[in-house]
């Protein structure tokens, strides 16, 4: 499984596990019916709406291949840099950062290979392209783009709280909506939580996925960040089995845990024109991000707190998340395209 690292030696730094076969495990769960977003209805519904709005999607979390084929016409253009010519066309402090930026390294290096896969199996996960016979991401790759901010790296997947604040900032510098974040730590600095706190952008977060011994435990109780935030404009995602159960490495929390969804055995993209099986809460946290950018993009009516307000409001309820998640519910896709304002 892929898991988020919270530090259970106190660790400051913001960081996912290393990925390699020893992070999977054999699982044997019966499925059930229903335990699904219900995306084809939803998409039916976007698909007859006429007026789309353009999204703007910024992945913060290791980098992603942007020359996939199923990721290639999802990738967020800064239009005001000319590609290559080692000029700050823009003068906003980024040397030719066409699709992003790589905070780790401080160039527009976005994907330096393997240790990118994180990023980009939830790229795949929000955006990949309909209909080219790979995989299909949640939301439309023509009107939804995704903006590569690269945050973490090396073979532990680590970052800084710093590098992170800056990829914030860069984000809605540039004109980001909505931002997905599927890591986390156990420490959180007073600038990490005001750059969330005062940002426009919508936040989806992955909640978690355990202690060292991936059994999930309350964050309620022992906060996780950015998970644990109390913020308006942050969800917070479970990772939900197929048998409508939260899955045991998944963190869960009564009020810092919004909704669950999807994570476990997650087809998606990752480098080198390939996909992969992954799980951990940080594949549930794309389902959901993803969903926001479809719902955003057509529903041109909705601010982004009434796309968190809609996507909270229409829940598919089950009896085992009551007590889990804030809603007691798994997203419905269709249920919240459909919501109505009051």
């Amino acid at each position: 499984h892929i898991y988020l690292h919270y530090g259970e030696n106190g660790i400051d730094d913001i960081a996912l596990p290393p990925l390699g076969p020893d992070n999977f495990e054999s699982i044997n769960t019966d499925a059930v019916a229903n335990i699904d977003i219900n995306i084809e209805d939803a998409w039916k519904t976007y698909s007859e709406t006429e007026n789309k709005r353009t999204v703007t999607v910024a992945i913060i979390d290791t980098g992603i291949d942007t020359t996939h084929s199923d990721l290639k016409d999802s990738i967020w253009v800064n239009e005001d840099e000319i590609p290559g010519d080692s000029i700050d066309n823009d003068g906003n402090g980024y040397v030719d950062d066409v699709n992003g930026w790589n905070f780790v390294s401080n160039s527009n290096e976005i994907c330096t290979g393997e240790e990118d896969s994180h990023g980009t199996h939830g790229a795949g996960t929000i955006a990949a392209a309909w209909n080219n016979g790979g995989i299909a991401g949640i939301t439309d790759s023509t009107h939804v783009k995704l903006m590569v901010l690269k945050a973490l790296g090396g073979s532990e997947g680590k970052g800084s709280p710093e590098s992170v604040i800056e990829a914030i900032k860069y984000a809605e510098a540039n004109g980001a909506d909505i931002c997905n974040l599927s890591f986390g730590s156990s420490n959180c600095t007073p600038e990490f939580e005001a750059a969330i706190r005062d940002s426009k952008m919508l936040f989806v977060v992955a909640a978690g996925n355990g202690n060292q011994y991936q059994i999930g435990y309350d964050i309620d109780k022992s906060p996780v960040y950015p998970a644990s935030l109390p913020y308006d404009n942050v969800i917070t995602v479970g990772n939900l089995l197929f048998n409508g159960h939260l899955d045991e490495s998944s963190n869960y929390g009564a009020t810092s845990v919004d909704l669950a969804a999807p994570g476990t055995y997650i087809l998606s993209t990752i480098p080198g024109d390939s996909y992969a099986y992954m799980s951990g809460t940080s594949m549930a946290a794309p389902m959901v991000t993803g969903a926001a950018a479809l719902i955003y993009s057509a529903r041109t009516d909705l601010s982004l707190q009434d796309i968190k307000t809609a996507i909270l409001s229409t829940v598919h309820k089950l009896a085992p998340l009551k007590g889990k998640t804030a809603t007691g519910g798994m997203l419905d896709v269709s249920a919240a395209i459909k919501w109505t304002k009051n």
